[in-house]
């Protein structure tokens, strides 16, 4: 039987490495401003004048920008430090929101807003495979699911706490200041990135080629564990959160009320910091597979109460249902890409999962949103849910169709 201390050894192992504690303060503060800019950006420019299809532009430029920069971040992350290049994006970003900040202020044209939040975008998307290569080579191996926890942890939290808290005040003052505090707490984080040590590179002999970018293709496929949590992240990930943000609240609000939709999103929060407990304790990346199907079928589960709730109890439940899958599967999904990749190549993994999902995401927003509109928001939540148990069925036909046994065996 192990103990409760054991179960909780990966995060003491973490916190006791004073540069994972570093980072982990400098990402949290960008992450806390990140959780406040998302509350104001939409007011600042309603208080601007600008209508809803002006944000949308804005949030499809900084999809289209992530999409761009996880290319070269993968190889970037690789190549050179991905210390110093992670101060240089979270600099950039700060600059991006001092920008657009000037921007709302001047009342300057909406395009001009666009290309701001594309560099933001092109910034986010060079950064998440450096934080990921910086990340695995600041802790132990047995740690690494320890600091993915950790770092969803605290991305949740402040997801729940700012918004409701600091951001409505900024709000009621001025939304601009939102968008103000999110580009400083970049600079702050740039701080303590610099404070940490330098992480070995590895020398490459060939220059930068198309042929290198696809690599982390080949490490996935090459690997049987990483092919099938790849499929599983595009079944989790991809129809999780996209489709629970764009659909559930219209379906809740037609049901209930619209402020029932806020206690929902808060209920996912709420789930999303106990998924990332869940995770680590029960070393969920040593078990991929078992944590795929787990998931995929909590995802089912989840999508099937929103869709058919008849009472709040059960939209609140299936909330944090979804809260719980999408961080216990990022949790777990982070930690096996950086414990199965060579780490020549984690960064190439890591950006060929922010292409295809990030890539994937503006369909899903906008597939959902139509398709929500033709036969029904609920009825769509129901259709995710019978698409969500497919594909962890799948998943399960796969795992005994290409794993050997023995692997199988260790994965569930």
């Amino acid at each position: 039987m192990i103990s409760i201390a054991d179960r909780l050894s990966p995060y003491t192992d973490a916190l006791s490495v004073s540069s994972f504690r570093k980072l982990l303060i400098g990402q949290s503060l960008s992450m806390a401003g990140d959780a406040i800019c998302l509350a104001a950006l939409p007011i600042a420019l309603i208080r601007t004048g600008f209508g809803g299809d002006v944000f949308g532009f804005v949030m499809a430029a900084v999809g289209v920008g992530t999409v761009i920069g996880a290319l070269a971040g993968g190889l970037l992350a690789d190549r050179k430090s991905p210390k110093q290049i992670l101060i240089y994006t979270d600099t950039a970003r700060g600059f991006a929101q001092l920008a657009a900040v000037a921007l709302l202020l001047s009342d300057s044209p909406w395009w001009c807003l666009v290309i701001a939040y594309l560099i933001f975008g092109i910034g986010i998307g060079i950064s998440r495979p450096c934080a990921q290569v910086l990340l695995a080579n600041l802790l132990p191996k047995q740690a690494l699911v320890a600091g993915n926890g950790a770092m969803n942890f605290v991305d949740n939290l402040v997801a729940v706490l700012f918004p409701a808290t600091l951001g409505v005040f900024i709000i009621f003052w001025d939304p601009v200041w939102g968008i103000l505090i999110d580009g400083l707490t970049f600079f702050c984080a740039a701080i303590y990135t610099a404070m940490l040590p330098n992480v070995e590179r590895y020398e490459f002999e060939e220059e930068f080629s198309i042929r290198e970018a696809i690599n982390g293709i080949t490490v996935i496929t090459g690997n049987s564990t990483l092919l099938l949590g790849f499929a599983a992240t595009l079944v989790v990930n991809v129809l999780c959160f996209p489709i629970f943000l764009v659909v559930a609240p219209y379906a809740i609000s037609d049901r209930f009320s619209e402020e029932m939709w806020g206690l929902c999103l808060a209920a996912s929060g709420f789930g999303a910091c106990i998924g990332s407990i869940i995770t680590v304790l029960a070393s969920g990346h040593k078990r991929l597979i078992g944590l795929a199907v787990t998931c995929g079928l909590f995802l089912a589960g989840a999508m099937a109460l929103l869709g058919m709730a008849s009472s709040s109890w059960m939209a609140i439940l299936g909330a944090t249902f979804v809260g719980i899958v999408e961080a216990s599967w990022l949790t777990g999904w982070a930690t096996a890409m950086q414990t199965l990749s060579p780490k020549k190549d984690l960064g190439k993994v890591v950006a060929v999962d922010t292409l295809f999902t990030s890539g994937v995401h503006p369909f899903i927003y906008l597939g959902s949103g139509i398709v929500g509109g033709m036969i029904g928001y609920s009825q769509t939540l129901s259709l995710t849910a019978i698409l969500s148990a497919v594909g962890t069925l799948l998943i399960v036909l796969a795992s005994f169709t290409f794993m050997p046994r023995s692997v199988r065996n260790d994965q569930v």
